[in-house]
């Protein structure tokens, strides 16, 4: 049966994001199934892209969450602008999802909480880099990692069976991308693709964002 995307199949739009994105994941035909282009821009509008990880969709509220350094371009270019877009894109299902919307730093206790859970040269990995500043060679990032080591009384055959866990860095943690608009894309055949188009408004204020319920949605000629 031909797979159609309908105006009422949801009042909350995010609900079919996670089950597109549990497809994708249980499939296996996917490979990185969590993985999203992740747009921001620089002070002069210029815009930049990369591949990041989509570690948690809140149905709920409406956001997503991803890790990184604080310090990196990424999040100096999010400082400046919260604005961005995302987009999945699982070719071998026929799915692609557009997001627009706004940044929001996620709280320290969530942060702390995820950081733990990962693997131990992850987490020195993150003490160890300067995300997005030059490096003379690849000898001095490989000793930089090593510093942290003994930093925190480690050996190599501790991060090999991840015994250890190390504290999370003040300059790592996660950002909350709070979703204004999402656009569905679903391949059909003769190139009349699905699109379905949801927004809702955001705004900001001492409490963080404020979301309206109600999604307006339309559908859009491929």
């Amino acid at each position: 049966m031909c797979k159609m995307l309908s105006q009422s199949m949801t009042k909350n739009p995010l609900l079919l994001l996670q089950s597109w994105f549990d497809e994708a994941t249980e499939s296996d035909l996917q490979p990185n199934p969590d993985a999203m282009a992740v747009a921001t821009s620089d002070s002069q509008g210029m815009p930049n892209v990369r591949m990041l990880l989509c570690k948690e969709i809140n149905t709920k509220k409406g956001y997503l969450v991803f890790y990184t350094n604080y310090n990196s371009v990424k999040s100096m270019e999010i400082k400046e602008n919260p604005k961005c877009s995302a987009l999945f894109h699982w070719d071998k299902l026929g799915y692609q999802i557009r997001i627009r919307g706004k940044i929001l730093q996620s709280p320290d206790e969530e942060n702390d909480a995820y950081f733990a859970g990962r693997h131990l040269g992850s987490q020195v990995g993150a003490w160890a880099s300067n995300q997005s500043n030059p490096v003379i060679d690849r000898e001095t990032l490989d000793y930089q990692f090593s510093k942290i080591l003994d930093q925190f009384n480690l050996t190599n055959e501790c991060i090999t069976q991840n015994e250890l866990k190390i504290s999370r860095p003040p300059h790592w943690g996660g950002f909350r991308l709070w979703i204004e608009e999402i656009e569905f894309w679903l391949n059909q055949k003769d190139r009349l693709h699905d699109r379905l188009h949801f927004r809702r408004t955001l705004a900001f204020s001492a409490k963080g964002i404020e979301t309206k319920k109600n999604w307006s949605v339309k559908r859009l000629q491929p």
